[in-house]
C-alpha cells in the first residue's frame, strides 16, 4: 500500500492568490518588485515576454465546454497549488488557463508559491529528478492529502520532447522556440484535456 502524500498546511496558508501573483509580476516589470524579485536580468526579460504571452492567452483562451462542465460538478473542496516563477515560458501558457478553470468552480481555491522561495515544496514534486516547473498540485482542503498533480507541461507536448529534442539536435534556444511554436499551433487544447481528467479523477 502506498503511503499518502501530504503537502505542509504552511505553504498553504503563505501562498498568495493569482490575482497577487499577476500582480507581483507587473510590479517586478515596473521596477517595483514585491513579492517577486529576480536579481539577473535575463530572468527580468523572459517574466516580461511571459506577461505578454499570459496576456494574449487571457484574451483568446475560451474553455472547452466539457472542461467548463466539470469544474463546476466538482463536489469535493480543494486547492491547486501551483509552483511557478515568472520567467518560465511552459508555466505562461498553462497558468492563465488554470486560473480560468479555477474561477469556474467553487470548490477550488487556487493558491501560488514561487519555486526558489519554497525548495522543500518542490523537492516532493520533481520530474525525474529535476525541478521543473509550473506543478500544479491538488490538495484536500479538509486533510491535505495530495489527490492529483499536473506540470511541467501537458502530456501531448511530454510526448513529443524526445523528438523536438532530436531535431534541433539538443539546441536550448531552438528548443524552446519548437516548444513555444506548439503551444501557439495548440491554443491550449492540450492542457484544457490534461485539466479535465485531473477533475474527474477527484471526484
Amino acid at each position: 500500500m502506498s503511503e499518502i502524500q501530504t503537502v505542509a498546511k504552511e505553504y498553504i496558508e503563505h501562498a498568495f492568490t493569482y490575482e497577487a501573483y499577476r500582480e507581483a509580476l507587473d510590479a517586478l516589470l515596473a521596477a517595483d518588485p514585491t513579492i517577486i524579485n529576480y536579481d539577473d536580468s535575463q530572468l527580468v526579460d523572459y517574466t516580461r515576454l511571459n506577461v505578454s504571452r499570459m496576456q494574449r492567452i487571457d484574451k483568446t483562451n475560451r474553455l472547452r465546454d466539457d472542461l467548463r462542465e466539470a469544474a463546476r460538478g466538482l463536489n469535493r473542496s480543494v486547492y491547486w497549488l501551483v509552483i511557478t516563477e515568472g520567467w518560465c515560458g511552459d508555466a505562461a501558457q498553462s497558468i492563465p488557463i488554470i486560473a480560468e478553470t479555477a474561477q469556474v468552480s467553487e470548490k477550488i481555491d487556487l493558491r501560488f508559491v514561487l519555486r526558489d522561495n519554497n525548495v522543500d515544496l518542490m523537492e516532493q514534486f520533481l520530474t525525474n529528478g529535476s525541478r521543473s516547473i509550473p506543478k500544479l498540485v491538488v490538495v484536500c482542503q479538509k486533510t491535505f492529502e495530495v489527490l492529483g498533480v499536473w506540470g511541467p507541461r501537458p502530456k501531448e507536448l511530454t510526448d513529443l520532447i524526445p523528438e523536438i529534442k532530436k531535431e534541433v539536435n539538443d539546441n536550448k534556444q531552438q528548443f524552446s522556440i519548437k516548444v513555444q511554436q506548439w503551444y501557439n499551433k495548440n491554443k491550449g487544447k492540450a492542457i484544457m484535456k490534461d485539466l479535465q481528467g485531473i477533475i474527474e479523477n477527484i471526484k
